[in-house]
């Protein structure tokens, strides 16, 4: 068996699926065994745990479909996670492999990278809590037939036995809880924030269309348009919705100060009877923007990390500068290493495998400050032990103004979008009050087009090549203050954008019009 923390097991009988998953950055500790016949599936698993298996539903001839295999994975070993691929996103199909049991997840073809990795880092992590708690039942198992056997002579062992008895059904109790909230949070959030992000472009195209149609439409046709822009506005909540879905823990950043999180992470710490090193904090520190318990839970991270290293004193001390706040964390454990400190907040990496630990403590809080708009990165401290550095915004960063001008005028504006009837649906309107419009609908089209003059930039966050913030960021330099995303996950993006406005899908053609009035003007 190879030292690895966890291993991907691909099923699909086209080669080209199988490089494309194999080119994927899983992170350091995660191997991938790509098969293409289910008599390869048989050949690895017969000499490797699998703990995620992605199969195919479609495989050559001579091979079952692909619930059957995952279904003899499952018999097999029924704590690795199991995902299937299917050409198209038929929910009735997927949900009906989920209550049967067959499946934990679906991946529809074609796939977003950064989806598969994080379904596939979710479903180790899940497969390492099954296998945890099946550990946990056959110790609970044997502990209750030690106190069977004590139980007639020494009421001492019967006592300190009911103590690791309660113990342990605590433990199971806590594990179960864990894995019911990431089974259940994993698949909602995968579902979920793909069907809010593909329904939310066709209702962008109805909206605008039924509004141009409303202006010239008179009598029971306008009320029959005026009912149609009804219903798409209750589509539109109904998808709002269905993306809160994903989110299990709604809170909102709001002015907190970072002396006061760290004392709450070491207060936690304590009340679960955990180890806390000295702490103490180098006076002024700034507030910042933040959501105030997954904040607590980042620095209850940073604080088992350097205990983990053999810290036993931790030093705040912050500053303010170019619109964030940085957060330093120095402590005296160990001195980190370059490979260390570079991959500290990869998933799954750890330099202490031997000892139980699994490498998620820093990935976990780095993850929860990227929501939260913030950084955190390991380093070695001058003069020896290690520094966590966080930064987040200041508060005066997420203050924004808002605009309300006439949606008319004269200048060029570029789309960026890769739905040709949304694109269209932008240029006309924007045409019909004057403006020069052009599209395109990839990252490098329009690096290229950028070579041009523009008064405007509108640019879709989920682009073929690339993402549409990056997009945004690589040109802020020339287009400073004209430029505007586009998406269909409001939320997704807030407190991340560092100041650029947002335009909703779906939207009304006027709001569209005034926004780029607005990018004008600056």
């Amino acid at each position: 068996m190879s030292g690895h923390i966890c291993s991907v097991l691909v099923l699909d009988d086209e080669p080209n699926v199988r490089a494309a998953l194999s080119r994927l950055d899983l992170g350091a500790g995660i191997s991938m065994y790509p098969c293409a016949t289910a008599a390869d599936v048989a050949e690895v698993m017969a000499r490797e745990p699998i703990d995620v298996a992605i199969v195919d539903q479609r495989l050559g001839p001579g091979d079952p479909p692909g619930l059957e295999v995952l279904s003899r994975i499952h018999r097999d070993d029924p704590d690795c996670f199991r995902i299937i691929f299917t050409g198209g996103a038929d929910l009735d199909f997927a949900a009906a492999a989920i209550n049967r049991g067959l499946i934990d997840a679906f991946i529809a073809k074609p796939w977003d990278d950064g989806q598969v990795l994080s379904l596939i880092h979710q479903g180790a992590e899940a497969c390492l809590l099954r296998r945890h708690n099946r550990a946990l039942l056959g110790e609970l198992s044997q502990r209750n037939c030690d106190l069977i056997t004590f139980n007639a002579n020494l009421e001492a062992m019967v006592a300190e036995r009911t103590a690791h008895l309660r113990e342990a059904h605590e433990r199971l109790k806590q594990q179960q809880q864990a894995i019911i909230r990431l089974e259940t949070s994993g698949v909602v959030s995968f579902v979920a924030r793909g069907m809010a992000h593909e329904l939310n472009n066709p209702l962008a195209a109805i909206l605008g269309y039924t509004e141009r149609l409303r202006r010239g439409a008179e009598g029971d046709t306008a009320r029959r348009l005026d009912i149609i822009l009804g219903e798409v506005e209750r589509c539109r909540q109904l998808v709002d919705q269905l993306r809160r879905m994903a989110s299990p823990i709604d809170e909102n950043p709001v002015q907190v100060d970072p002396v006061a999180a760290l004392e709450r992470a070491v207060e936690s710490r304590r009340e679960r009877n955990a180890a806390v090193p000295f702490t103490s904090a180098t006076l002024p520190i700034p507030r910042v923007m933040a959501a105030p318990r997954a904040l607590a839970r980042v620095l209850d991270e940073v604080l088992s990390n350097a205990l983990a290293f053999g810290a036993v004193r931790v030093q705040l001390s912050g500053h303010a500068a170019y619109g964030r706040v940085r957060l330093e964390f120095a402590n005296d454990g160990s001195t980190p290493s370059e490979e260390v400190a570079a991959n500290a907040t990869k998933p799954f990496f750890t330099t202490r495998a031997a000892a139980g630990n699994r490498g998620l403590g820093l990935a976990i809080a780095a993850g929860l400050l990227r929501d939260q708009d913030g950084h955190l990165e390991l380093s070695p401290a001058a003069g020896g032990g290690a520094l966590v550095t966080v930064t987040l915004p200041t508060v005066e960063e997420m203050e924004t103004a808002s605009v309300s001008v006439a949606g008319g005028g004269t200048g060029r504006v570029l789309v960026v979008e890769d739905t040709p009837m949304v694109s269209e649906l932008i240029a006309e309107g924007l045409r019909e009050r004057g403006w020069e419009v052009s599209c395109v609908g990839t990252y490098m089209a329009a690096r290229e087009a950028a070579a041009g003059s523009w008064d405007a930039l509108i640019i879709d966050q989920h682009l073929p090549d690339g993402s549409g913030l990056d997009l945004a960021r690589e040109l802020s330099g020339r287009f400073r203050g004209r430029i505007a995303l586009m998406t269909g996950d409001v939320a997704a993006l807030e407190g991340r954008t560092e100041g650029l406005p947002l335009l909703g899908k779906p939207f009304r053609i006027d709001v569209v019009a005034s926004l780029v009035a607005s990018l004008a003007l600056r």
